[in-house]
């Protein structure tokens, strides 16, 4: 069953809703599921072809989730498998390399990133390698200061531009991570006051 962007990010915030208002029965979204990992853009990658080292290289994932590659060319990589990258390319080099054989290693990841900002002991931008709670990420940031309020502000970039903004309570998101967290996407930011 495939659900639409906008029908996702409104289930969030209906969840994130629920859970920043007390006595809420409503439970969130499952944890989601790593899954098998997708590049990134901004991702190093390392492509071997075997018995071809003229053709080896180590590229970077470029922001418009492209690399180029002798003889293959501008080659889309962000958003699939390196296994899918492998088949491309040894599909794209197969007219000028007999039984191309290559390999997709991925050297660093550099994809999506959640940002926390505000009174956190340590703001800024971390990776998002897995799946990551609303509280997991304040304390990946060292979590609150002293001078916290009790609040924590959720903004999401939609499709179309505009930001949704969601606030959230911080000792109902506590309470409600062992019932169920609220689970954040690459480009979330987080600000506690």
């Amino acid at each position: 069953m495939a659900f639409s962007k906008r029908a996702v990010v409104s289930g969030i915030l209906l969840a994130a809703t629920a859970c920043a208002s007390s006595g809420s029965s409503q439970r969130p979204d499952p944890r989601p599921e790593a899954g098998e990992y997708r590049i990134g853009r901004e991702d190093v990658l390392e492509v071997v072809v075997w018995h071809e080292p003229e053709l080896t290289r180590v590229v970077p994932v470029r922001p418009d989730g492209k690399i180029s590659l002798p003889l293959a060319g501008e080659v889309d990589a962000a958003g699939k498998t390196p296994a899918e990258l492998q088949k491309g390319l040894a599909s794209a080099l197969g007219p000028y390399v007999k039984d191309a054989a290559v390999a997709v290693l991925v050297r660093e990841i550099n994809g999506p990133r959640v940002y926390v900002l505000g009174e956190v002991t340590r703001p800024g931008g971390f990776p998002l390698r897995g799946p990551m709670s609303v509280v997991q990420a304040i304390a990946l940031a060292g979590g609150r200061t002293e001078f916290a309020r009790g609040d924590v502000s959720w903004l999401r970039q939609k499709a179309d531009g505009k930001t949704d903004r969601v606030k959230l309570s911080f000792d109902e998101l506590v309470k409600g991570e062992a019932e169920g967290a609220l689970w954040l996407r690459g480009g979330d930011v987080l600000y506690v006051p």
